[in-house]
């Protein structure tokens, strides 16, 4: 006899918070059930969980069990404002089967239970799940996948969408390029456009190397990572947060990973490919001088242009004496963790950038992902898919280069616990707001 089919409203079928327990899961537990999870992410991992702990974030790992399975779980974290306002968040969570409304709506009523628990006024979640499929230029295709009825019922459950605009704190806007039925490395590269193609392998013909930072070499990592940001204008942690991540975190879910080149090795390798090309370039010279070969001529002015891209390479490397020795050229924060390796944050210092050290992070970091195992690689917070003039256009377009779609989930949903203090801080907020923007309009006091 098939299984009954569970529809809203039905009484036979239906589920309550009543039919579920909802219980606080051991580290073990939770990393069981966590890991193995479709909707698996790093955000909602017992490594993040050890990490925020340890910097003394308030931390639970919740799990809710039907007749003594778990069915679904999640890290629940509470942060509190110096005016005692206080949000439980389930960030890239909770972990569960959204598909069922019926047991959507129950933990959505035992985590709202819990959150008046806590005394918080504000339960926020984001479901580890797209909104609506999209391709690698952004184009919708929501015959593939369409979440827009989730969003829906999410907000007859009493919770406000807090939109699907570009989310740089909670990251719902992605490019995520797909390992799975990928053998090699040889078919893994043919998968990327040419230019990307062109510039992995010049790194790699120039000596860039990849090394992952430890807690002795962090400063070399920092060093870099920060020096990119701030050309660039990306936010990036304190030095503390990245030592933390090396103390609590294994070296497989956290690697803060650098491109270095050997500066006198580099020159020398260039000098000496020069000297041979230039002496081959002379013999082709002479030969076509004294027989019109073409076929000699096509070949020299092959050979000519590698002498050419040498002679600049030199040029170019001029500023960065022998004395500069081993460089770090970029540096990147990747995690890996459950079905993906992410790239969290990172770039290349301004003056390496002929090195293509980023470019080579990630092509490391992919072949990383295929031999071991991870059937994604996500490239992260991406922005500027719209168009050309947008802030980030450029940085989607070197993660196309690479091939794969873009991933927009469904957001941040925020529900309130505590309506009346709710209220309170959104207005608060809102006239805390509207005071800057007025002070910004006042013309300045000049002085006497």
């Amino acid at each position: 006899m098939p299984a009954p089919i569970r529809e809203e409203g039905n009484p036979l079928t239906a589920i309550s918070a009543a039919d579920l327990e909802f219980a606080m899961l051991s580290d073990a537990e939770f990393e069981q059930f966590a890991l193995k999870h479709p909707q698996n992410s790093f955000l909602q991992s017992l490594d993040f969980a050890r990490f925020q702990r340890a910097r003394g974030q308030q931390v639970e790992l919740f799990g809710v069990r039907r007749d003594g399975e778990l069915v679904a779980a999640g890290k629940l974290n509470y942060t509190t404002t110096r005016l005692g306002y206080t949000v439980c968040e389930c960030a890239k969570g909770p972990l569960m089967d959204y598909t069922d409304p019926g047991l959507v709506r129950a933990v959505v009523e035992l985590l709202r239970k819990r959150a008046a628990e806590r005394k918080a006024a504000e339960l926020r979640i984001s479901p580890n799940l797209r909104y609506m499929a999209r391709d690698a230029d952004g184009a919708e295709h929501p015959e593939v996948e369409d979440n827009r009825p989730l969003v829906a019922q999410l907000g007859g459950l009493g919770f406000q969408h807090q939109g699907l605009d570009m989310n740089f704190v909670n990251v719902n806007w992605m490019f995520i390029k797909s390992l799975e039925g990928i053998q090699d490395a040889e078919e893994l590269i043919m998968g990327t456009s040419y230019r990307t193609r062109k510039a992995i392998r010049k790194a790699e013909k120039n000596g860039v190397f990849l090394e992952q930072a430890t807690l002795e070499t962090l400063d070399e990592f920092y060093g870099a990572l920060s020096r990119a940001g701030d050309e660039k204008g990306f936010v990036y942690r304190e030095r503390a947060y990245y030592e933390q991540l090396l103390r609590t975190t294994s070296a497989e879910f956290t690697k803060l990973m650098m491109a270095k080149i050997d500066i006198p090795a580099y020159r020398k390798s260039i000098t000496e490919r020069l000297a041979a090309e230039s002496e081959t370039a002379a013999e082709l010279r002479r030969e076509v001088e004294e027989t019109g070969s073409k076929k000699k001529a096509n070949r020299l002015k092959v050979v000519q242009g590698l002498v050419d891209s040498y002679e600049r390479s030199l040029k170019d490397i001029e500023r960065f004496p022998d004395s500069v020795g081993v460089a770090t050229v970029a540096a990147i924060h990747f995690v890996c963790y459950g079905d993906e390796v992410v790239c969290v944050i990172g770039g290349t210092v301004q003056d390496y950038i002929y090195f293509n050290g980023a470019t080579s992070l990630y092509w490391g970091m992919m072949l990383h992902a295929l031999e071991k195992g991870y059937p994604r690689y996500n490239f992260y917070g991406t922005f500027g898919i719209s168009g050309q003039d947008e802030e980030g256009h450029g940085g989607y377009e070197f993660k196309k280069g690479f091939g794969g779609e873009v991933f927009q989930l469904v957001g941040d949903f925020v529900m309130p616990v505590r309506p009346a203090v709710f209220r309170a801080n959104r207005l608060a907020r809102a006239a805390a707001g509207a005071a800057r923007l007025l002070l910004g309009k006042l013309p300045l006091r000049r002085s006497a």
